[in-house]
Parts: C-alpha cells; structure tokens; sequence
C-alpha cells in the first residue's frame, strides 16, 4: 500500500512505525520522520529519486508528497540542480517555490493527484494542500485540537492508532449501502472526516491554531465562445498532461486500455509509445478487447489482454475491502487482480487510466433521460429538468427507500452538502453546481476505485492537471450530455479510424451518421437473437455481468451463507430490509447487483476490522 500519517504534537516514533506498517501492503519504501511538534511516516512505491520527501538543510522545512506532482522534462532538469535540498526531484521543486513564493506557490505548483505536506519548524506551522479535484484521499482527526491532530490517507490506519478515540459512523454505512458512498466529509468513523477538495489546511503549534479555506473553484472565469475553442483547449491540455506524465523517466508505463473514447487518448499522447503497454481485461475475447488491440496496434503500443477466471471479482473481494477502506465497491474492483502483471512482470512505474472522463467531461453526473421521438428511443440523451435530490452514478438510490433508522439522517447530510438546490433546474449553472458537488471530491467516487488504485500501485491520473481543472471549469454542460466536447479530443487525439466500441460509430461522428449506425445496430440485433448463454459471466463490453457472480460464485455463496447473525443484523438496520430473505435471483437482476456487491464489500470490511484495533496496542 502506499500513503502517509502524520501527526501534529510530539508522539513516540513507535507510533510511526506501527502506521507505517499499516499503510505497507506490499513492498514499499518507508521513511519516517520525527521531530518537535512534527512526526510522519511516508509510504511509497513511486521512484524514491522522483518522489521522495524533501528538505531543506539550512532552514529544516519538509515537504511530503502523497500522489504524484506532474513536470515538464526543463523543471525535472532544473531540480537535479536544487542540490541544496535533499530528497526527491519532484519535492525539491516544490520545497523550492515554497521558499521563494510560501503556500501560493504550492498552489500553482499542485499539479496532480496528490496532497502537499509541509512542515515549516521556522514559524511552527503545517500545510497541507489537496488537488483541485479531490483524487488523492486525506483525512484529519480533530484538526481543531492542534496537539495530536492526525493527517493521514487512509482513515482505518486512524482508527487504529492506540492513541485515537474513534467510533463508528452507521449513518455513513447506511449511506454506502442506499447510494454507493458516503457523503463527503464523513467516513465509517465519526471522528475521521475529509480535509476538503482544493483546500489549503494550517496549524499553527504557537498560536494553536487551525484554518482552513478553499484556494480554487469552477466556474469563476466564464466560458467557452464556442465548441471549437474548447475543442482546442482541451485537447490541448489533454495532450500536454499525458505527455508529461510518460516522459522517460517515469517509465515504463501501463495504461488500462479499452475499446471507447477516453483510454486511447492515453495511448497516442504518451511520449514514448515503445516503452507503454495498454491492458486490456475480458472474461473472453469480444469486440471491446478487439477494438483495444486495434488501438494499441495503430498507436505502436504493446497490447496486452488480461483473461479473468470466473471468480476473480469474488476472489479479491476481501482485499479489496482492506486496502480501500471498505468504502468504494467490491463491484468496481477492476484492477486489483492485475497487480502481480503491472507492478512485477511488467515493472510499471507508472500506472494510468482515463476512469473519471464520464464524471468531469459527460454526462455521468448529470440529470438525464434518452431523447425520443414519435414513441422512439434516439441514440441521444437529454437533460432531465428535476434535481434527484443527491447523487446520481450509479444510479442506486433509485431502486430502494431510504433505511427507517437512518433515513432522516442522510437527508440531513445530503442537504449539508448539496446546499439548497431548488426542485427544478432554473438554468445550466445550478446544472453545473449540482455536477460539480457529485464529482468533487473524486476520492469519493461512486462507480471508480481512485483509492485503492493509490493505495496498491504506482498510480497517476492526467485528468488531475491543472490546465484540465481549468477547461473544467469554463465548459458548457450541454457539451457534456452528449460527450459532444470529448468526442472531438478523443478524434483530434487518436484519429477517427476505429470505432468506438460502447456505440459502434466514429469519434467526432455527427448526428446523421449516428442516427445511421444506431439503426444499422438495432436491425442486427433483431436479425441476430441473443446467445443461449445471453446470462452467463461474459459481456460484449469491458465488464463482466455481475449477477453471474450471485448465482454461480462459490465463494460469494459461502460468504453470504456463512455471515455471522450479529452482522446480518447490521446490514438488515442499514439497509432497512433484510437481505438474507431475498431470493438470489433478485440480487443477481442488473439493478440490484451493485447493492448486493455494497453487502458484501461492507461485510469484508467489518470482518477485517474486528480485532484490528486490539491487534495493534500489542504492537506498542
């Protein structure tokens, strides 16, 4: 695993050693730092001449990095100059615009999925600073108190230090079982909350003090004139960030790679194709795995395809559960099962997806329906007029009614977060605002798995560059609905030669030719019957059908059959109904499944926590 804990105050390093083991999954570097008011242990399995902690000899200022800062090669170049400081390349850049510039420097210098950590024994203050989209998750624990305030990337290593007080947080698990996630700030533990997207948090160990504010927003600067201007922009930016982040030196590179319209952008925008691999996960060879090797052979990238067996989702449930906290979905577990390939055989020092383009540049998060005409379904989707009232990807929350205990409870969280939105969209602004509460933190993510991806590889996203925060911010939501805007960076990127897998037309394809092809589509369909096994385990797509799993998985019978009567009672109040008198069959239907895999994830997770705890006071 990878991350930090650090704690404000003076504490024992044995405490340090003990967190650091809980972040240690695998066979990442330590280091660990204690001094007067200051302590941390840093976990990493990014290149430690790249990424390692900096300092500065003559005024003792650290700088600690969970997550990757992205650099042009000229900046890369300018730090194996900064021989002042010691550490990694990267911190050493940011040690230094923190010098020369303070916490205003970081802030334009933030330009990735990572918090910025920095202790400054001068003035006695710590910084901490999270990226502008919340991918890269930190928690704190009582940031008001100074003294003993926890900071820390995974809130059961929290949990577990023998000097925290922590208790559980029910409202937070009934959430993840209804919607697919908590609401953001809260976690599984009353006392561990979010320290904020785009914020900047100090303590003061003089004054005592703690403040903390929001150094950036969307949607403060206006917006595009035009489709082409954004096009333009974007791709740009797109471009840029990939390259960037594929430079040589932080190679080589595997990128989870897919028949649609966002992966491939990473495969024809990589400095160095020869040195990239795309993989690509099936159950069996189908046309998604055959538009990616397509892709990855036009693009002169090694392709690789990654068969599952037929319980790999179920196999790696119960480590899923522990290195992601039990807080994202066993059911979008993807990429756990391909660490042994990634990080061994293949040697990654640099892991990529495009997994948020849906959220930031579509319409995952928006109000939508399909469009109709005459009684007809169109290949289109248009805005739904009415707020839901919460989250939207996955639609969950759709399917069942809030839990009797804990209803009241969750309305309450949902309004703190969303504020006071009215009923009916007014205009594309309060659109946006809504998208944008539902995106931000991306750490939260319903439907993608960011955490344990930081947690288990040497992961970045290029969706995390600042240039890309920007086009963000300045995009029109009626060139998401209908991916318009990203349909022509995907083509200006990767060319307009290979379909896109999810739809079968062109990327940038107009109107016309997708009303054509949708109709082509849907007259073999009718000419061509579904398969007999049109229920088993394998999709046309990149996922498998999991309600297979339900009916056919061994070990998801045994772990339902065999759930303790304490637990089920648990997840009977969380829900609100209990699950356990449901016929599988009703598990296994498409709208049902991804509940059933919340169950299970939560059930993992309360199992490994429960001596966790006390295993670690033996520890001290």
């Amino acid at each position: 695993m990878a991350g930090l804990y650090a704690i404000i105050g003076d504490r024992d390093s044995s405490y340090l050693k003990v967190a650091a083991k809980q972040l240690q999954f695998f066979d990442e570097e330590i280091q660990i730092v204690n001094e007067h008011g200051f302590g941390c242990s840093w976990v990493s399995q990014n290149n430690l001449e790249l990424f390692a902690p900096a300092l500065d000899l003559q005024t003792g200022v650290r700088v600690i990095c969970g997550g990757r800062i992205a650099w042009d090669e000229p900046e890369w170049q300018k730090a194996t100059k900064l021989d002042r400081y010691e550490g990694g390349l990267s911190n050493r850049l940011l040690l230094d615009n923190y010098l020369r510039s303070g916490v205003a420097g970081i802030e334009k210098s933030l330009n990735g999925a990572a918090v910025v950590l920095i202790w400054d024994p001068r003035n006695q203050q710590v910084h901490l600073l999270t990226d502008r989209f919340g991918y890269y998750p930190v928690f704190l624990y009582q940031p008001e108190q100074v003294n003993n305030c926890v900071i820390a990337s995974f809130p059961d290593a929290i949990a577990d230090d023998p000097a925290t007080e922590t208790s559980w947080d029910y409202v937070s698990m009934a959430e993840f079982l209804w919607q697919g996630k908590a609401t953001p700030p809260h976690t599984y533990y009353q006392e561990i909350k979010y320290a904020g997207v785009a914020t900047h948090c100090q303590w003061d160990l003089q004054q005592q003090t703690f403040q903390r504010r929001e150094y950036w927003q969307p949607f403060q600067a206006g917006f595009f004139a035009n489709l082409s201007q954004a096009a333009e922009q974007l791709t740009a930016a797109v471009s840029h960030s990939i390259y960037i982040r594929t430079l040589p030196r932080l190679q080589p590179t595997v990128s989870y790679t897919s028949g649609g319209l966002d992966s491939r952008v990473i495969l024809f925008a990589s400095a160095e194709r020869d040195r990239l691999s795309g993989l690509n996960l099936y159950d069996t060879p189908n046309q998604e795995s055959a538009a990616a090797q397509q892709l990855c052979q036009q693009a002169g990238v090694e392709y690789i395809g990654f068969p599952r067996d037929e319980d790999y989702y179920p196999r790696w449930l119960h480590l899923g559960a522990k290195y992601s906290g039990g807080m994202w979905s066993a059911f979008d577990n993807h990429f756990l099962g391909t660490r042994e390939v990634v990080c061994g055989k293949l040697a990654a020092n640099t892991v990529l997806s495009a997994c948020s383009t849906d959220f930031l540049f579509k319409f995952a998060n928006l109000e939508r329906r399909s469009a109709k005409f005459l009684g007809q379904h169109l290949p289109w989707m248009t805005f739904g007029s009415k707020w839901n009232g919460g989250f939207i990807d996955p639609p969950m929350s759709y399917n069942h009614a809030l839990p009797p205990m804990y209803g009241e409870s969750i309305r309450q969280r949902l309004h703190e977060w969303f504020g006071d939105v009215p009923v009916y969209f007014r205009n594309d602004l309060e659109r946006l605002q809504v998208e944008d509460k539902r995106n931000r933190p991306m750490c939260y993510a319903a439907g993608l798995s960011f955490p344990l991806l930081f947690n288990c590889f040497p992961y970045d996203t290029f969706m995390a560059d600042i240039a890309i925060a920007e086009c963000y911010s300045q995009t029109p939501v009626k060139w998401k609905l209908n991916a318009s805007l990203w349909s022509l960076v995907s083509a200006r990127i990767g060319g307009e030669g290979i379909v896109d897998a999810n739809y079968g037309w062109r990327p940038g394809a107009s109107k016309s030719e997708q009303l054509l092809k949708a109709a082509i589509n849907k007259v073999k369909r009718l000419q061509s019957p579904p398969p007999s096994n049109a229920e088993g385990l394998a999709t046309q797509g990149s996922w498998p059908n999991m309600g297979w799993y339900v009916l056919h998985s061994p070990t998801v019978r045994q772990i339902w059959e065999t759930t303790k009567a304490s637990d089920r009672q648990l997840i009977t109040d969380l829900l609100g109904r209990d699950p356990w008198q449901v016929p599988a069959e009703h598990w296994a239907d498409r709208f049902n499944t991804r509940c059933f895999f919340n169950i299970l994830t939560l059930l993992s997770h309360q199992a490994g926590r429960a001596s966790s705890k006390l295993d670690n006071k033996e520890a001290y």
